[in-house]
């Protein structure tokens, strides 16, 4: 299976497996790392602690023009899990957790809400204009590598 499709069964198969303290960012090619000041990043990042991984998927803040989400793109993102930017808070992602660990359908229902952020409203058209940086925070930031995502790593 190729496309999205298949792209979301690796990537919940691959947020399934990530050990604690393993950090991840899927974003456009050649924006692994979201950028602190630049504007244009569309990424999903995870985090995987002890408890829970958390997700976030990037706010209008971040983006520009046709790049956002608009009222049209919240409101599937609020459709599909993801809980809305708090607007006290200065990073303004989109939020969802999962405690650790969870059923396998969790997993695939967290990936599923990934794809419609990233394929659906941001329209990035295709797996292959996504890459990955991952890293493991409890282990010096060691990159980790990612093989069942099936997209190129950035550094």
């Amino acid at each position: 299976m190729t496309g999205w499709d298949g792209f979301q069964e690796r990537l919940a198969e691959q947020l399934a497996a990530l050990p604690a303290g393993a950090v991840v960012v899927l974003s456009e090619t050649g924006t692994a790392l979201p950028p602190k000041t630049a504007k244009g990043s569309r990424y999903a990042q995870f985090r995987q602690d002890p408890e829970a991984l958390s997700a976030e998927l990037s706010g209008d803040r971040h983006l520009e023009g046709a790049a956002r989400a608009g009222e049209e793109g919240a409101r599937l993102l609020v459709a599909a899990g993801w809980r809305a930017p708090d607007a006290a808070d200065r990073v303004g992602n989109w939020c969802a957790a999962l405690p650790w660990p969870s059923p396998a359908a969790d997993y695939r229902r967290l990936a599923s809400m990934v794809v419609t952020g990233l394929h659906t409203v941001f329209r990035i058209p295709a797996p292959s204009s996504l890459a990955y940086t991952a890293w493991e925070a409890e282990h010096g930031n060691r990159p980790l590598e990612l093989p069942l995502l099936g997209l190129v790593r950035e550094d």
